[in-house]
């Protein structure tokens, strides 16, 4: 975990929450003290009260999870298909100071 951490505070983005876009999904992105969490936006106009989405990767101190789909749901096609080092690298390369652009 602290070596993400690290990462994110290399990139500038420690403790923001960030959205981005990837292969025609939303995302929000969030690394802090408590951990690394990667939510799958609800569609707009669905979204409770405090509540973004559905976690896709969750990584703390403790534990790890990545690919996860909501809990009311049998089928995992909700799921982001994406491991750890997979969100890592968009990540960089959407927030990164190296990054001039975001990928479209």
């Amino acid at each position: 975990m602290k070596d993400i951490q690290a990462r994110f505070r290399r990139w500038g983005i420690y403790s923001e929450t960030l959205s981005l876009e990837f292969e025609g999904v939303a995302y929000q992105v969030r690394c802090d003290e408590n951990g690394l969490v990667i939510y799958r936006r609800l569609a707009p106009g669905r979204i409770p009260p405090g509540t973004p989405g559905w976690p896709v990767c969750l990584v703390t101190a403790d534990s790890m999870s990545d690919e996860c789909s909501p809990p009311h749901q049998d089928e995992d096609h909700f799921a982001a298909a994406l491991s750890l080092a997979d969100w890592l690298e968009i990540i960089e390369q959407y927030f990164s100071p190296a990054a001039s652009d975001p990928p479209a």
